[in-house]
């Protein structure tokens, strides 16, 4: 059983960061390298008003058709107590293999975003991938597992930027 979470000073927002690690280990298990907390929470510009929580996990392998019908199930469960947050959760399921990379993964991973509850399950990466590679490097905060740095080397400035100007 993890740790009690309180990373916030806000006890919702805490209380789903707890059920969220506490119900994908178990799905997960040896397959789980880490739980990241990253996005505005992770850098200090959360808005409780408006701001989503963004949250990363890393598996060693890409994850299994079991495993994929558990955590969307999990997430549906998420909804009803948690109705307020589950709807502004973003989530990225992404296998340790893809961290290498620079440009983004070929290959999709699961992703889950709450605002309209779905698990998309072949979600593609975009020149998202470097931005958000580096601000995990930056500023992800273990719930689960090791400092993120210690799973992949950090990007350089000057590639985010060029990849912000490809997105222009």
């Amino acid at each position: 059983m993890p740790r009690s979470l309180f990373l916030t000073a806000f006890k919702d927002v805490n209380a789903i960061l707890q059920y969220f690690v506490e119900g994908v280990i178990p799905i997960f298990g040896e397959n789980l390298t880490g739980v990241y907390l990253t996005g505005s929470l992770s850098y200090n510009a959360f808005n409780y008003d408006t701001s989503d929580i963004d949250l990363t996990v890393i598996l060693k392998t890409p994850i299994t058709a079991s495993e994929l019908a558990a955590i969307k199930q999990f997430h549906s469960q998420m909804e009803k107590p948690f109705e307020k947050w589950s709807k502004r959760l973003e989530c990225s399921y992404t296998p340790i293999e893809m961290l290498p990379s620079l440009l983004p993964p070929e290959k999709p991973r699961p992703w889950y975003w709450g605002g309209d509850g779905m698990l998309y399950e072949e979600a593609p990466y975009g020149n998202e991938w470097i931005i958000n590679k580096y601000l995990l490097w930056h500023y992800a905060i273990p719930l689960v597992g090791a400092d993120f740095k210690t799973l992949t080397d950090e990007v350089n400035i000057e590639e985010v930027q060029k990849a912000c100007i490809r997105d222009l």
